[in-house]
């Protein structure tokens, strides 16, 4: 009897291996990676991607983000596999950032390239933040080896920096808002929407429920700006003291002074938290809310149908939150209070309106949830498997 082939003799072993475990060997299972974090609206985009691939039986899904991001909280606590890469940022941060970025770089395409010969994947696609981009970058460079696909998600109304760079190398690049095509090579853009977690469902209105409730927070780190707006317009809703009660995200630095606070003020029913892991615990009790307008943010407000006042980051080169905001309010689904232009007072009177006008509650609630798109996760994942057919 002739020998074996080498290749005959090792795909038995493998078989045989995965008998004993109790496994069978799934020839069509696929291997996803997700890339991106730094904030939660890039990890909770990238989480809903991954249910979906879940959901579909599709095989394997592992997270590539950056050490000390807030996907090492979030990613595991989802249940998926989190692999990191050292990182930090080139765009709006000083020299000496840039610099320490810069000796990170080559570390992080090293680090890259040994995640994916070693898990090898059939797809890769990047949500935005510090990971995105050199772990997309790396895999297009390399996965012509074993045919893997790259995508990448564009969630705000005008492409970050990494993304444009990013959509000259992706195959597919996914949109949440109309419009960006323009920004992209032709041919290569979905519009799809912004995935949102499959938890998130059309709330019942709040708009009359006593006591009106406003739920503060300014994403998944807080926002010292909004939380200073909000502190700026207690003192003038001390005649409502009775009738509001505030529940509070503040973030890790600001929760000491915002705890504080509320009760210095005379109001008594109050919740202040660093995190708020039951986000669908503090919509559902939510009347109106307060909070910046990443992407994430404001398609999660759709899904639930919630009225917001929308305190877009001023600080951002392409002003991405502000125009996002831009085409909810144009829409009637939001109210903007621009940090850098408002006062405690404007914030005050804006909450006290809105209070003694429930219906104008309502009619941005039936508004907002027409930007809700509920398969947008799916239609991402049933587009990036399309590829590889």
């Amino acid at each position: 009897m002739e020998d074996l082939p080498f290749w005959w003799i090792y795909l038995q072993s493998v078989s045989c291996s995965a008998l004993r475990e109790g496994h069978t060997l799934n020839l069509k299972s696929k291997t996803l990676i997700i890339a991106g974090g730094g904030s939660g609206g890039h990890v909770f985009a990238g989480i809903a991607i991954a249910d979906a691939w879940k959901k579909a039986a599709l095989g394997e899904v592992t997270f590539v983000g950056a050490r000390r991001g807030i996907e090492e909280t979030l990613v595991p606590r989802a249940g998926y596999r989190l692999l990191v890469l050292r990182l930090g940022s080139l765009v709006d941060v000083g020299l000496v950032k840039k610099i320490k970025t810069s000796i990170k770089l080559p570390f992080a395409f090293l680090k890259s390239a040994w995640i994916l010969l070693s898990k090898r994947p059939d797809f890769v696609i990047g949500v935005g933040g510090y990971a995105s981009g050199p772990f997309i970058l790396t895999a297009r460079l390399m996965g012509w080896m074993w045919g893997v696909r790259v995508a990448i998600l564009e969630q705000n109304a005008v492409p970050g920096f990494t993304n444009r760079i990013l959509g000259c190398f992706s195959h597919q690049i996914f949109t949440a808002f109309p419009g960006v095509e323009k920004e992209f090579p032709h041919g290569k853009v979905i519009l799809t929407g912004n995935p949102v977690r499959s938890s998130l469902k059309k709330l019942p209105s709040r708009a009359h429920a006593k006591p009106f409730t406003v739920f503060i927070f300014g994403g998944s780190q807080g926002a010292i700006g909004v939380n200073t707006l909000v502190l700026d317009a207690l003192p003038f809703l001390k005649d409502l003291h009775s009738e509001l009660q505030f529940i509070h995200q503040t973030g890790e630095k600001d929760f000491e002074r915002i705890s504080k606070a509320y009760g210095a003020f005379g109001f008594h029913t109050y919740r202040v938290e660093k995190f708020i892991h039951d986000m669908v615990q503090a919509y559902s009790e939510a009347s109106l809310l307060i909070c910046r307008s990443g992407s994430s943010t404001l398609f999660e407000i759709a899904a639930v149908g919630r009225a917001a006042i929308f305190v877009p980051l001023p600080y951002h080169t392409d002003q991405q939150q502000l125009k996002n905001a831009q085409i909810f309010e144009k829409a009637r689904a939001g109210l903007i209070l621009e940090q850098l232009k408002s006062s405690g007072l404007d914030l005050a009177q804006l909450i006290q309106d809105l209070y003694s006008t429930p219906q104008r509650i309502e009619e941005i609630e039936k508004n907002v949830t027409a930007f809700y798109r509920p398969d947008a996760a799916q239609m991402m994942v049933s587009e990036m498997t399309r590829l590889s057919t």
